[in-house]
């Protein structure tokens, strides 16, 4: 599907947010204020807004807080009965962000989930889940997450913060408390979002393949069908110039692949940095 699909008009959900995050108050030792990155992606599927997924950060040159919050919407909202909330704080360092903590509640179909992680380093120093896994299951995840981790948001930043001028590259091992996966990346071509495409962003972005892998936390068959056919989708990096940090950063602006089968397209539908445009040529919102 072409970045076109939804003129007019990241991965395998949906998501609003009305919630704005907390304020944050950076370390003494922080040069200077946080960046405050707030992003709505509204996800497309047969040309129908489906879900909404907001995103806000505060960045600052030695911390960060992150929050997500996922929704159905429209038409999806009456059918679909899925929420989801995230929220991660941790550090950055010279091997990136790096998680402390991170806390996810899920509904789905009725049935409430609660996973909290406290990390030491990569790797976590303790897990609680509702409802809780088998000591199979327990064993599998404590395996899969020793080889070192991020939970979901901090992987994003991750990706973000990244000096390389091609984020799209390599392996992240991911742990949210309920699964263990990876998203291997690579770079397809540089791009550039026009008047036409969808979305907010205007300007240069990289277009990179993201192939999802489960390695722990599913059930067998969950489990079995994802390795026979691992999800694929390709997703746009925009550079975006951080005060914070005094230096770009890669801001995910599109994701375009199939969730159960269908096609779908998400699109940056308000992003602002410091309360601004992303750029000069980007709009705050449409």
């Amino acid at each position: 599907m072409k970045k076109t699909a939804i003129s007019s008009l990241v991965t395998a959900s949906a998501v609003n947010v009305g919630e704005a995050i907390g304020s944050f108050v950076p370390p003494a030792n922080s040069a200077l204020a946080a960046d405050k990155l707030s992003i709505q992606y509204d996800l497309y599927t047969r040309g129908i807004r489906a879900f909404a997924l907001n995103y806000d950060a505060d960045i600052a040159p030695n911390a960060y807080k992150a929050r997500a919050k996922l929704r159905p919407k429209g038409l999806a909202s009456l059918v679909v009965d899925l929420k989801m909330d995230m929220q991660s704080e941790g550090r950055i360092t010279s091997r990136g962000a790096v998680s402390d903590s991170f806390v996810m509640g899920v509904k789905e179909k009725g049935k409430r989930g609660r996973y909290a992680v406290r990390f030491k380093g990569l790797k976590p120093a303790s897990s609680e889940r509702k409802p809780g896994v088998n000591g199979d299951t327990a064993a599998k995840l404590e395996a899969a997450a020793s080889k070192g981790v991020r939970d979901t948001l901090a992987s994003i930043l991750n990706l973000s913060l990244s000096p390389s001028a091609n984020p799209c590259k390599g392996s992240h091992r991911i742990y949210n408390g309920k699964e263990v996966f990876q998203l291997s990346l690579k770079k397809l071509k540089d791009d550039t979002f026009h008047n036409k495409d969808g979305g907010v962003y205007r300007g240069p972005a990289i277009a990179c393949q993201m192939v999802y892998s489960t390695l722990a936390g599913l059930s067998p068959k969950t489990e079995a069908k994802y390795r026979k056919n691992p999800p694929v989708f390709n997703a746009w990096f925009a550079p975006v110039q951080s005060g914070s940090l005094d230096r770009p950063i890669h801001v995910l602006v599109g994701v375009t692949g199939k969730i159960k089968g269908k096609d779908f397209v998400a699109y940056a539908n308000r992003a602002t940095l410091n309360g601004r445009p992303l750029n000069a040529q980007s709009m705050a919102k449409r």
